[in-house]
């Protein structure tokens, strides 16, 4: 490897750097409601006792996983 004149040698360092990276880092997603979505996940929020995120998050997922096991069926069917 040739020497990249761009990069003096005083710029490395000759220990490396220990660096931790989460196992499972997060994703945060911004989301909008309308007057009328948030007064329904308020009422559903004090109904159930849960964080408008624990709803949202929970509501999500449960509908994201019913729909592929609806696809899952769909073709197992087509497959028989």
């Amino acid at each position: 490897m040739t020497h990249d004149p761009r990069f003096p040698d005083e710029d490395f360092e000759d220990e490396p750097i220990e660096v931790h990276v989460a196992e499972n880092p997060g994703i945060v997603m911004q989301v909008r409601f309308d007057r009328d979505e948030f007064r329904e996940i308020s009422n559903e929020e004090r109904a159930t006792g849960q964080s408008s995120i624990e709803l949202v998050r929970g509501y999500t997922l449960e509908a994201i996983r019913a729909k592929r096991r609806e696809r899952a069926a769909g073709q197992a069917e087509v497959a028989d």
